[in-house]
């Protein structure tokens, strides 16, 4: 969907419903005449994501008629935007951009410099913003994070953001440049560096983990373990392997596989020593297809085996050995 609308063709019933189609959840007031001033916007939502840009005389509020989570970034390009968030009144400007994420918001409304005022605005699905978050900080919550809803847009991060937002924004408003690819990348980037650099209650976590292991670094490992899983592989072996300290390759499996290094090395290797004992043709006693794959402490290696495939490695090693006779006869 996309839309270009303006004051000289279009009524402000045409400009309120199209507004609408993008945020259903709020009712929306013009403080003033319907008929005065002049104005122009365009709307676009596409890829999950619903974007709009707004020049206006005309200035307005809205309330939010549904109590839920969202995630929406204002960025005010002449004029002022405000909000009343858990009863405290916040203002934003071309130097501040405002985030709506949390849902304590009582009101929104704009108001203009010398009679005009512009804004561009994103929103995200909820959904997609909580899977970026959780993938940061496990137990966080839209909610619970208590993100500050000022953004300094004349920070790195904030330059940055607002780099990110305007070529979205591009995209948007032309198809022929449009990837769904990289408007996916885009959503899960834009609230990450929020998270990641804004000040919110969770933010210390990152100064305790130090520089954070990113998805490739967390593959390149994983695909480092499967090479080396016949040798004794340390921690420091695997994070030298991909460039990155102890701490952070422990805390980026925990982020992104939900487990650690040492748990994952022990599954990967637990799996090969099931893929082999179920081989027909195996002829090697248990004890020494589990050497094979690193493990030296037997009554530990069977109790974990038993507990992911719930029978014991000997009956594995019997069934396939069944099998084996069955087939011969």
């Amino acid at each position: 969907m996309f839309a270009e609308l303006d004051s000289g063709k279009d009524s402000h019933e045409r400009l309120l419903s199209t507004f609408r189609v993008l945020v259903p959840d709020v009712r929306i007031e013009l403080n003033g005449p319907r008929r005065a001033g002049q104005w122009r916007a365009q709307f676009a939502m596409a890829n999950r994501l619903s974007w709009w840009q707004l020049e206006t005389e005309t200035e307005w509020t809205c309330w939010p008629e549904r109590d839920e989570e969202r995630f929406c970034l204002v960025f005010p390009a002449s004029g002022t935007f405000g909000a009343q968030i858990r009863g405290k009144s916040l203002q934003a400007d071309s130097s501040r951009a405002l985030v709506l994420g949390v849902k304590d918001i009582s009101k929104t409304w704009a108001h203009g410099t010398d009679d005009r005022h512009g804004r561009m605005s994103l929103k995200l699905k909820a959904a997609d913003v909580r899977r970026t978050l959780t993938s940061i900080f496990q137990d966080a919550t839209l909610e619970n994070i208590e993100l500050h809803p000022l953004l300094d847009l004349d920070s790195p991060a904030g330059q940055t953001l607002g780099s990110l937002v305007h070529a979205i924004a591009a995209a948007m408003k032309d198809e022929s440049i449009r990837s769904a690819k990289a408007i996916a990348l885009l959503r899960e980037a834009i609230p990450r560096l929020v998270f990641k650099n804004f000040p919110h209650r969770f933010i210390d976590r990152l100064a305790r983990h130090g520089t954070d292991a990113s998805p490739r670094q967390i593959r390149a490992a994983v695909d480092f373990m499967r090479a080396h899983m016949h040798e004794p592989l340390t921690l420091a072996e695997i994070a030298e392997a991909v460039g990155i300290g102890e701490r952070s390759l422990q805390h980026g499996f925990r982020t992104f596989r939900a487990t650690t290094p040492v748990a994952y090395l022990r599954d990967l290797r637990l799996q090969q020593v099931h893929a082999e004992l179920s081989l027909a043709e195996n002829t090697l006693p248990v004890g020494e297809v589990a050497l094979k794959w690193g493990f030296t402490h037997m009554g530990r290696f069977a109790a974990k085996y038993q507990a992911a495939y719930g029978q014991s490695p000997s009956e594995t090693r019997r069934a396939a050995r069944g099998m084996r006779s069955s087939e011969s006869n």
